[in-house]
């Protein structure tokens, strides 16, 4: 099981009806799971497929897109209005 660094996500991050295709979002891809500790360690994109069909306690899985591709991994952060929205912790 990997390590979860990132204890302050949010309620929306692991809830499947709160991510909508077009969302942008701040992803852990697979291999960088047990490394992923600081924000740098994250891509950033736009959510184009949610992978994961239901609620998800590390975040659902998703395909987000940027200027240097296609990525998939577990959503930690959404962004609103350019600001990243984090957990009650």
């Amino acid at each position: 099981m990997e390590k979860d660094y990132f204890k302050d996500r949010s309620k929306e991050s692991i809830k499947y009806n709160e991510i909508n295709i077009g969302d942008t979002v701040y992803i852990c891809e697979k291999q960088m799971q047990p490394y992923a500790m600081e924000l740098k360690d994250l891509t950033k994109g736009i959510v184009v497929r949610k992978l994961t069909r239901h609620d998800h306690p590390r975040g659902i899985k998703a395909q987000v897109q940027n200027k240097y591709g296609i990525f998939t991994g577990r959503i930690v952060y959404l962004l609103k209005d350019g600001k990243i929205i984090y957990g009650d912790k």
